[in-house]
């Protein structure tokens, strides 16, 4: 009976060993599995922040990096008009007009070209990031204000972006995307095509947006992104004051190039009379027009786009 007894006691006191022991192995066994958990956890976010962030924050694309947007179509050598340009008045010296075309991506540069002490023209892409801001301070400094309308390109490899006009809408469809557009950059006294190559070169919707441009009192500025572009044909026969870019100041990103490109500018509106520029927001051009437009520059008077237009439009 004693040990009977003594057996029933020392049974249980077994299994409760037993089952502690169980117990510890398993708390430490989910411990080392958490503590595991969390170093992969740590290891894989320092990876990611190492190998992924870094990488990206050096080589993603930046509004003011110009060369990872591309903004314009490309464009070869495009021949002078065949017809004799108007003077533009009794000026002692040639005119010319500079236009920056491509504001609303490049909020630094954007705001760096805005406080260059000369007469540029800043031409806003509607649905650009900083166009509100950019185009309002533009607008305070003083400067002349266009709406650079997205136009449709010859090449589906080339996006004009939001708000594009485009041959295959309808009149309703195209008054009420230029309205929307215009509404989107609100100082703008004039506008000019972004991109266009296909659009432009059609007479029948460049006709209908002349239409849009003179119930609305504004000028327009042909970019002359194709040859057969329809634009100062449409713009004259609606009675539209207008006038075409001569020269792209930055098809090479390189201040040197564009600094060659100013002395054509200016060659070209001392035979002339004048000339239009256009240029765009990136570190070349910034570079060019500060360190070299004085000695180019005096041979020229720097004028507004829209001064230049009335010029040789006079009404």
């Amino acid at each position: 009976m004693s040990q009977t007894s003594k057996r029933k006691k020392t049974t249980p006191i077994r299994r409760r060993k037993k089952n502690s022991t169980r117990k510890v192995f398993t708390t430490r066994l989910f411990s080392f599995l958490i503590l595991f958990g969390l170093l992969l956890f740590s290891m894989g976010a320092a990876g990611y922040v190492i190998f992924f962030r870094t990488s990206v924050a050096h080589g993603a694309p930046q509004p003011d990096h110009e060369v990872d947007i591309v903004f314009e179509e490309p464009y070869s050598a495009i021949p002078e008009l065949h017809v004799e340009p108007q003077q533009a008045g009794d000026s002692s010296l040639p005119l010319v007009a500079i236009i920056i075309d491509d504001m609303g991506y490049h909020e630094k540069i954007g705001f760096e070209l805005l406080a260059l002490p000369i007469n540029l023209t800043f031409s806003f892409l509607p649905s650009a990031p900083f166009t509100a801001e950019l185009e309002e301070q533009a607008f305070q400094s003083g400067r002349v204000v266009l709406l650079h309308l997205p136009m449709e390109p010859k090449s589906k490899e080339w996006d004009p972006g939001l708000g594009a006009l485009l041959i295959g809408q309808d009149r309703q469809e195209q008054e009420i995307l230029f309205e929307q557009n215009l509404r989107a950059v609100p100082h703008a006294v004039g506008i000019n095509n972004h991109m266009g190559s296909l659009y432009t070169e059609d007479r029948a919707v460049m006709a209908a947006l002349m239409e849009l441009i003179h119930a609305r009192g504004l000028f327009y500025v042909d970019s002359f992104t194709t040859a057969a572009s329809q634009g100062l044909a449409a713009a004259r026969a609606a009675n539209v004051p207008a006038a075409r870019r001569h020269i792209f100041l930055d098809n090479i990103h390189s201040p040197d190039k564009v600094c060659q490109q100013l002395e054509k500018l200016v060659l070209s509106a001392e035979e002339k009379g004048w000339a239009i520029g256009i240029g765009h927001p990136n570190q070349a051009t910034l570079s060019a027009l500060t360190t070299c437009r004085g000695r180019l520059l005096e041979r020229v008077r720097l004028v507004s786009a829209q001064e230049l237009v009335m010029k040789v439009n006079p009404l």
